[in-house]
């Protein structure tokens, strides 16, 4: 039960970083810590460096990472799909073997 509770405490102070944009960003640097820092994102130097840029808009990562993450979340989705209806899957179609080989 206590880890429980320190989990949640974990994700409400993470949520409230989020909302508050205070990760240490170029763009925080920039705009609130007011640094001479340039707040352009490093990867992709077009846009400023946001976490709502880096979550979800940056370029760069969005070609990359994103495209990693989608395809091993719907690997697991599938494998969960087809375990919990009893689909049989090959060896080299297991969720888990899918998620591993990107």
């Amino acid at each position: 039960m206590m880890m429980m509770m320190m989990m949640i405490v974990i994700i409400i102070i993470i949520i409230i970083i989020i909302i508050n944009q205070t990760l240490q960003t170029k763009y925080y640097a920039t705009k609130i810590l007011n640094t001479e820092t340039d707040s352009k994102c490093r990867l992709c130097q077009k846009f400023d460096e946001t976490i709502d840029h880096i979550l979800s808009a940056c370029p760069v990562l969005a070609k990359e990472q994103c495209i990693i993450r989608h395809d091993r979340m719907c690997a697991q989705l599938h494998f969960n799909i087809c375990r919990d209806t009893g689909v049989q899957l090959g060896k080299k179609n297991t969720g888990m073997n899918m998620c591993q080989n990107q």
